[in-house]
C-alpha cells in the first residue's frame, strides 16, 4: 500500500484530512449541543422571571379560581413558547400548576437542591415520569426576597438533539464537500510531486542501462524542479564523460597501434632477412624512434592520470622562470641548429621569480618549445618571450608556420586532437601534450592560450604563439 512516494503522500494526507474531519465533527456537535442547552436555560430563565409575579400571585390568593386559570394560562402559554413542560410546586413539592398530566410529584433529589436556592440542569426521565429522557431546568420561585416554590421546565432531548443535529449537518454537509476538494487537490498534488521522482527514477535506471540521452523534462522551479535540473545536468556531464572514455579508448588504441605495427612489421623484415644490410641501421633507428614515441604516449598518459587523481601534489618554489627557459633552449639546442632555426629572446629582465612547480613548469616550456620547433618552416625564427603585467608572469613561444585554423584554436588542448589528423600522422607527437600542459596550468590556478594570425595578407604563413601565466614571487 505504501510502497511508491504516491501512495505514501496520498495517504497520509487523507489520514490526516479523516482525522481532521472527525475531531472537528465531534467538537462542533459537543459545541452546538452546548450551544443549545444554553440558549435554552437563558430562555427559561428570562420566563421564570415572568413566572415568579404569577406564582406570588397563587400562594397569597390560593382559594381564587380565576387566578389559578389565569396561572395555568400563562403556564401553556409558555410553555408552547420553550418548548418545554412547565412544573410548578410550593417549597413542600406540592404541585400549583402543570402543563402535563405525567407528572404527580416532584422527586426529592430534584426539589431540595431548587428550594436550597441553586439551579440545575440536569438530563433523565424526571424520576420515570416521563416516558423519553428530558432537559430537566429548576428554578427557585423567589417572591419578596424569600424562596416560595420551584419551577420545573422538562424540555424532550430530541428536540435539544434535533436542533444540534441540523446546525452540525449542516456543517458536516460544507465540511464534506471542502474535504472532497481538498482530496481532489490533494490527488492532484500528490502526483504532481511523484510524477517527476519516478521520471528521475526511470531516467537513472536507463542512464545504468546505458542509455545516456535519456532526460527528465523540468516544468516547475521548486525543489523537485531543482532536482531534476541537478539530474540533468549530472546526465549531461556522465554523457560527455562516456563520449570522451569512448574517444580516449579510440585514440588510445590507435595511437599505440601505429608504432607498435611499425615496431614489428621492421623488426620482422630484419629477421625474416628481407631488408638489406644497408638498410638494417636505418630499420633499426626507426625502431628505436618509434619505440620512443610509445614510451612518451604511455609516460604522458601515466601523467595525465595522475593529474586527475585528487591526491596529486604540485610541489610550489621560488625559482627564475628566465634561467629555466635558458636551460630548455641549451637542451633543444640540436633539434633547433637541425631545422636551421633562429631564436629571438626577449626577456624584459634578466630574471624573472614565479612561484610554481619547477618539475612540471619545465615540461609545459619544452613541450611548447617542441611543438613550435617541429611546426616551425625552415630557416625561419622562433620567439621567445617573458614579461610582467599586472603582477602576473607572461611566457609566449612563438613560431612561423601553417600555423593553426580558428575552427582548431578552441580545441588545441583536447586529448589526442590534431589540427590536421591526416597530414600530422607522421609527426612524432600523439596529441597529448598540449592538453598536458593545460593541465598542470590548471592546476597551478592559471591560463594558456593560442593565437594564429597571418603574417601578412594573401600569404600562407601564420605566426602561432602559446601564452600562459604564473604568480610572480
Amino acid at each position: 500500500m505504501f510502497k511508491s512516494i504516491f501512495s505514501r503522500l496520498f495517504w497520509t494526507y487523507a489520514l490526516i484530512l479523516t482525522a481532521v474531519f472527525g475531531v472537528v465533527t465531534m467538537t462542533v456537535s459537543v459545541f452546538v449541543d452546548h450551544y443549545n442547552v444554553t440558549r435554552q436555560k437563558n430562555t427559561i430563565m428570562a420566563v421564570s422571571d415572568t413566572l415568579e409575579y404569577w406564582v406570588g400571585t397563587l400562594q397569597i390568593e390560593q382559594n381564587n379560581a380565576r387566578a389559578t386559570q389565569a396561572f395555568q394560562t400563562t403556564l401553556n402559554s409558555w410553555s408552547e413558547f420553550v418548548k418545554s413542560e412547565i412544573t410548578v410546586s410550593n417549597l413542600d413539592g406540592k404541585i400549583l400548576g402543570s402543563t402535563v398530566s405525567e407528572v404527580k410529584d416532584i422527586p426529592k433529589d430534584y426539589l431540595e437542591p431548587v428550594v436550597d436556592g441553586n439551579i440545575i440542569i440536569t438530563k433523565g426521565k424526571f424520576a420515570d415520569q416521563f416516558d423519553k429522557r428530558q432537559l430537566t431546568i429548576g428554578v427557585p420561585v423567589k417572591y419578596n426576597g424569600n424562596i416560595v416554590g420551584a419551577m420545573f421546565f422538562n424540555t424532550p432531548l430530541s428536540i435539544i438533539t434535533k436542533a444540534s443535529f441540523d446546525i452540525v449537518m449542516i456543517f458536516v454537509i460544507c465540511a464534506s464537500l471542502s474535504f472532497l476538494l481538498a482530496f481532489v487537490l490533494l490527488y492532484l498534488q500528490s502526483r504532481r510531486i511523484s510524477k517527476p521522482i519516478n521520471a528521475i527514477n526511470e531516467a537513472a535506471r536507463n542512464i545504468a542501462a546505458g542509455n545516456f540521452s535519456d532526460r527528465v523534462s523540468v516544468t516547475s522551479a521548486d525543489e523537485i524542479g531543482q532536482l531534476a535540473s541537478s539530474f540533468n545536468f549530472m546526465a549531461d556531464s556522465i554523457e560527455d564523460l562516456e563520449d570522451m572514455r569512448s574517444e580516449f579508448i579510440s585514440d588510445v588504441s590507435h595511437e599505440l597501434r601505429t608504432p607498435m605495427t611499425s615496431i614489428s612489421g621492421f623488426a620482422k623484415s630484419i629477421i625474416d632477412g628481407k631488408v638489406p644490410p644497408d638498410k638494417e641501421k636505418e630499420y633499426l633507428q626507426i625502431i628505436v624512434d618509434e619505440s620512443h614515441r610509445l614510451s612518451k604516449l604511455v609516460n604522458d598518459m601515466l601523467e595525465m592520470s595522475k593529474m586527475s587523481s585528487s591526491e596529486y601534489q604540485l610541489t610550489i618554489e621560488k625559482f627564475d622562470v628566465n634561467e629555466l627557459m635558458r636551460v630548455c633552449i641549451i637542451s633543444l639546442a640540436d633539434l633547433i641548429e637541425s631545422r636551421n632555426l633562429d631564436l629571438n629572446v626577449d626577456f624584459e629582465a634578466d630574471s624573472l621569480n614565479v612561484l610554481a612547480d619547477k618539475d612540471s613548469i619545465k615540461r609545459v616550456i619544452l613541450n611548447l618549445m617542441d611543438n613550435a620547433i617541429k611546426f616551425s618552416f625552415e630557416n625561419t625564427t622562433i620567439g621567445i618571450r617573458t614579461w610582467v603585467q599586472n603582477k602576473q608572469a607572461y611566457i609566449s613561444v612563438g613560431n612561423f608556420g601553417v600555423g593553426i585554423d580558428k575552427k582548431d584554436l578552441s580545441n588545441v588542448f583536447n586529448r589526442f586532437y590534431k589540427t590536421d589528423k591526416s597530414r600530422q600522422r607522421n609527426r612524432t607527437g600523439a596529441g597529448l601534450g598540449l592538453s598536458l600542459c593545460k593541465n598542470i596550468l590548471t592546476l597551478h590556478h592559471q591560463s594558456i592560450w593560442v593565437t594564429s594570425n597571418l603574417v601578412k595578407e594573401g600569404s600562407n604563413t601564420k605566426y602561432t604563439t602559446f601564452t600562459f601565466t604564473l604568480e610572480t614571487a
